[in-house]
């Protein structure tokens, strides 16, 4: 009998349509003649969902008790009995009552596809085993139901049903989901917009996952090895050599662009030696471990064919290598690993990472040291005891197998001595030791021997030629030493140069580490950037051991024309080669104190525009938010005070109402005033200790004297005690719900709820008014921003930035999401008693 095939409809959270596509494709192939029956369906008393049903035949479900229970469970046994072409079976991950012969509904569909059964079923990602605690993590869920990864992977169609997380939330809004009395709490918990984009996002990974791996099988049954670009892969080659972070690092910069995977790979010897540190190569094994790669190891006897396999083998889109540190004689012998890998990737990019230092790190730049000879002195030393030592102890060697040597061997075993030292030494030590072998030679092994005299013009020939080329290679190699020493010279005051100029664009005070470049670029004691004052001169910038005070105290270079500003250097030796480097330095210099005034100008005139601002709106809301409550008690206080003006009782209580409303107004706006000076100013007292939610929520209410109709309050004194300074919160609270219902329409209410949320408490204000523009949502903070006057009560535009404040001082945070259906949301989120140390109250 052949096995059933499997097809699962995947979702991110409930309410994506799950259940809607099993049945509708229940129904298609109902129409196209399929024995198609529903095993079992969970309709959760959704009209649509029921509705699409319709004809399919429904096999009744079987009752289970249990401890007195009653439990409704797919009958198993009727459905095997019926045994249909195709059969519908709702939630996979479901755990059946006890009584029923598997414990697992999983395991009924393994039996249905056994008996030949095509099965058709649903399953949202939070149940699948694998992902179990990561969902635990993002929704504070624990999901008892769960379904073995491998049961599902096997499935032989995975099709995701997705949905944005904004149409979810509105479906919930409009009641497509759950109840209208659990859309409000569903929504803020489990069905919170970053709880849905996270399981979103797990749902798409999990099934790019399956796609990738029918992929490979596909590639794999059909011989295809060439790369298909379907996911971009980056793969960084990790020898353990200096620079691997760096080159890691870049790798995984490379990856996160792209969206792609990271996986590093170190090709080991076969014999198990390697010439790379292994303590080197495990810290880079971590640190890529750590930026969300994973660490491969391959077996080859040469680097680029083995990596060049292994990128084939796992699709990889971008091969990430170092730049060589093998001299060219070892890329000549053995061939460059670059070369090898571009001949065997062709269809790969190929990205070669330089090392390149960080700007902490000095440039290191040759200094003239007032020596003729561009050799290092080491070097010449060397040549010199080798010259000293090594032409006697030769010499001694010649004469002593004289008879078995004539003059032109001993003259050439010589100049193979002095070409030595000339390539070690430069042009001193050659000549010498030229003029020192030739000297001996003529003297122990020219006949006649013990002399000076040369008798065969053919020896005098050849011993003047050993003494013209000893002294013609040591020429050349001096000449050549010299010519690299200024090019490295050149190369330094390049990168010196293109770095200060980067520090003067990038940096907010590029001064120290321009001054901090030149001291280190000519090997200088100290240097020091002073400024003429009225009692002498003062110090801008300094680096060294004590820096120079004055122009006195070293040499001078004026970075501008009246010599007020000066660049003074001390210790070290200046040539007239570093004369054009150091003017462009001092340039430098010059336009980085430019910049620096430049900058510290913006910075007074952006602090004098926003102080400006801030007393430009103050006067407003002085004009408008104190004038408007003055200007009624001032009419209801002098109607009253006229004598001949009969008002009646009523009259008179309305005009005092007015007088009561329009001082309240005025005690809100001046506190409002008061509150956010102490805010900018630093200067407010908080004193956390555990607080009750529902008395804080409470006692802000009463003070507000909000309308009882139209707040709606569900916060169970069940919470836990929050960390906080209640009477700072109590403030906020009042004016998050005085903005709620200023914007909210007079017929819909203001609710006010709290849950425990992954550790803390929230605490959230919802209004069902117009809501904010995205662009708006980050200015309704700042002071005195008021997105219009629709409410005669608006205030002067301090509340919700107060809201703000006295919440972020207290150790919480504020905040905003759109409230499905239209309105804001604002949430206030605080940290339960005991989660975090309690800190003394002050000033802040």
């Amino acid at each position: 009998m052949a096995r059933g095939t499997l097809r699962i409809y995947l979702g991110a959270a409930p309410g994506v349509g799950k259940t809607y596509a099993m049945l509708n494709e229940g129904n298609r192939r109902a129409a196209r003649g399929a024995d198609v029956v529903v095993g079992y369906v969970e309709t959760h008393q959704r009209a649509q969902t029921k509705a699409q049903i319709g004809d399919l035949e429904v096999i009744p479900r079987i009752s289970v008790t249990h401890r007195d229970a009653g439990f409704e469970e797919m009958d198993l046994d009727a459905l095997l009995a019926r045994k249909p072409a195709v059969a519908l079976v709702d939630e996979l991950a479901h755990t059946n009552a006890p009584g029923v012969r598997n414990t697992k509904r999983w395991q009924d569909v393994e039996e249905l596809l056994a008996a030949g059964i095509d099965v058709i079923s649903t399953v949202n990602v939070q149940h699948l085993e694998s992902l179990n605690d990561v969902v635990q993590r993002i929704t504070g869920i624990v999901q008892r139901e769960t379904v073995p990864d491998a049961f599902v992977r096997s499935a032989d169609q995975i099709e995701l049903v997705d949905m944005s997380p904004e149409a979810l939330r509105r479906r919930m809004a409009h009641g497509n989901v759950y109840p209208p009395e659990k859309v409000d709490a569903a929504l803020a918990n489990y069905f919170r917009q970053g709880n849905l984009a996270a399981l979103r996002e797990l749902a798409l990974l999990w099934v790019a996952d399956r796609v990738e791996e029918s992929l490979q099988d596909y590639l794999a049954d059909h011989g295809i090895t060439t790369t298909w670009e379907t996911r971009e892969r980056v793969v960084v080659a990790l020898t353990g050599a200096p620079g691997g972070d760096q080159l890691i690092r870049r790798a995984a910069r490379i990856a996160g662009r792209l969206r792609g995977d990271l996986v590093g790979v170190h090709v080991a010897n076969p014999d198990g030696l390697s010439s790379t540190s292994g303590d080197r190569l495990e810290p880079q094994r971590a640190l890529l471990i750590e930026l969300g790669g994973t660490y491969r190891e391959v077996v080859g006897h040469e680097v680029a064919p083995a990596l060049a396999a292994f990128a084939k083998a796992e699709q990889a889109t971008q091969v990430v290598i170092g730049a060589t540190h093998r001299s060219r004689f070892t890329e000549f012998t053995r061939g460059s690993v670059a070369s090898q890998l571009q001949r065997l990737l062709s269809t790969v990019d190929l990205h070669i990472i330089a090392a390149e230092g960080t700007s902490h790190f000095a440039v290191s730049r040759p200094r003239r040291t007032g020596r003729r000879s561009a050799i290092p002195g080491r070097r010449e030393f060397l040549a010199w005891a080798l010259g000293v030592v090594g032409v006697p102890l030769l010499t001694v060697l010649l004469v002593h197998r004289s008879e078995h040597l004539n003059l032109s061997t001993d003259l050439l075993l010589q100049l193979a001595l002095v070409l030595v030292v000339s390539a070690i030494g430069g042009i001193r030590p050659g000549v010498v030791t030229a003029i020192g072998a030739s000297l001996l030679t003529n003297w122990y092994l020219t006949p006649p021997v013990h002399t000076f005299t040369i008798r065969d013009t053919d020896n005098f020939i050849a011993i003047v030629v050993f003494i013209a080329v000893a002294i013609g290679v040591s020429a050349l190699v001096d000449n050549a030493a010299r010519r690299s020493r200024e090019a490295q010279r050149a190369r330094a005051d390049a990168t010196a140069l293109a770095r200060s100029t980067g520090s003067i664009v990038a940096a907010t005070d590029p001064m120290p580490d321009l001054v901090d470049q030149v001291r280190t670029l000519f090997g200088l004691e100290a240097v020091s950037v002073v400024q003429r004052a009225e009692d002498g001169w003062t110090i801008s910038a300094a680096a060294g051991q004590l820096p120079p005070l004055s122009p006195a105290d070293g040499m001078a270079v004026r970075l501008d024309d009246a010599g007020d500003t000066q660049l003074v250097l001390r210790g070290g030796q200046i040539t007239e080669d570093d004369i054009g480097v150091l003017r462009a330095f001092a340039d430098q210099l010059s336009l980085a104190m430019e910049a620096k005034r430049l900058r510290g100008e913006a910075a007074t005139i952006e602090s004098l525009a926003e102080g400006n601002a801030l007393r430009t709106a103050l006067l407003q809301a002085v004009s408008h938010d104190l004038r408007t409550p003055l200007a009624s008690i001032k009419a209801s206080v002098t109607g009253l005070l006229e004598g001949d003006v009969g008002f009646s009782a009523d009259d008179r209580t309305s005009l005092l109402r007015t007088i009561d409303q329009s001082a309240d107004r005025l005690d809100r706006v001046v506190g409002n005033l008061l509150d956010m000076s102490r805010l900018q100013a630093g200067a407010t007292v908080v004193s956390l200790a555990p607080t009750a939610t529902e008395e804080v929520v409470a006692a802000a209410l009463s003070a507000l004297a909000a309308p009882a109709d139209r707040v709606n309050v569900d916060v169970s004194e069940e919470l836990p005690l929050v960390l906080t300074d209640g009477v700072l919160l109590e403030r906020a609270v009042a004016n998050l719900v005085s903005n709620a219902l200023a914007w909210s329409p007079p017929e819909r209410d203001v609710w006010i709820e709290a849950a425990t949320v992954q550790g803390h408490v929230e605490l959230r204000i919802i209004d069902r008014g117009p809501g904010i523009p995205p662009h708006e949502r980050e200015l309704i903070f700042q002071p005195f921003h008021r997105l219009g006057d629709r409410s005669t009560d608006a205030g002067a535009g301090l509340g919700l930035a107060i809201a703000k404040g006295f919440v972020e001082v207290t150790g919480g945070r504020l905040e905003l999401d759109d409230t499905p259906g239209g309105g804001c949301t604002f949430t206030v989120v605080l940290p339960i008693a005991g989660t975090v140390p309690t800190q003394p109250g002050g000033p802040t």
